[in-house]
């Protein structure tokens, strides 16, 4: 069976008002906070990366071996020149590039969340495989539906007309919408955002390379799911 086009647009625009610096350059273990959630989805099932950075990034952030030969045609790089009115001008631009690239499916992946994994972006990718018509699927954390989330063209209109710092959780929170698919994880770090100083030492103090999946998925309105799907 054909696989799916499923493009990945990662939101590394954000203007790191509350941390004082650009926290993607942290340190983080052996490379920094923002290259740790991309080397995730580069070595995941996804079929490219989009990554979505403002227009003065010189991309010193990037880990050096993203540039290497192998791993260089697996994302592309595009700057949004109106990244600093909000999330939604990064997440247009990202979309547009997709819907030229014939994307199938698009996953929004957050730069700032660098315990995202291989396995729970694969899990996804799997469960929109199975379940054929279902306009979205995400992750689920303590009954709140979070990124990373993967969404059918049928929702792109919809992203696009958010606007200002507006993301992708506000579509989620809609009532219109709520007709997809989540599954559940138990690990909090998975959800981590980086924005503070705070956030970046328990993160440093804390960090870890596993993470736990819960046992059941979580269905919304008509779709039924199987104990462990995508597992």
């Amino acid at each position: 069976m054909k696989r799916k086009r499923i493009i990945a647009v990662y939101l590394a625009a954000g203007k790191s008002s509350r941390m004082g610096t650009n926290k993607l350059s942290l340190p983080l273990g052996n490379t920094t906070v923002g290259s740790q959630g991309l080397h995730a989805a580069l070595q995941s099932m996804l079929c490219h990366v989009i990554v979505v950075t403002k227009a003065e990034d010189q991309l010193e952030w990037m880990d050096p071996v993203f540039f290497s030969s192998q791993m260089r045609k697996r994302w592309t790089c595009i700057s949004c020149p109106e990244a600093e009115k909000g999330q939604a001008y990064s997440l247009r631009c990202g979309l547009r590039e997709g819907e030229r690239m014939k994307a199938d499916g698009i996953m929004i992946l957050l730069a700032d969340q660098p315990f995202v994994s291989t396995p729970m972006i694969n899990d996804l990718i799997d469960g929109y495989e199975k379940h054929k018509n279902v306009p979205f699927i995400a992750a689920n954390f303590r009954s709140i539906l979070r990124p990373p989330v993967l969404f059918s063209p049928k929702l792109f209109p919809s992203l696009m007309r958010l606007e200002e710092d507006e993301g992708a959780r506000k579509l989620l929170r809609q009532e219109s919408a709520m007709k997809g698919m989540a599954i559940e994880y138990m690990d909090e770090r998975a959800f981590y955002d980086v924005d503070t100083k705070e956030d970046y030492e328990w993160v440093k103090g804390g960090r870890g390379d596993d993470y736990s999946r819960g046992i059941a998925s979580t269905c919304l309105d008509a779709f039924q799911c199987r104990r462990g799907m995508g597992g």
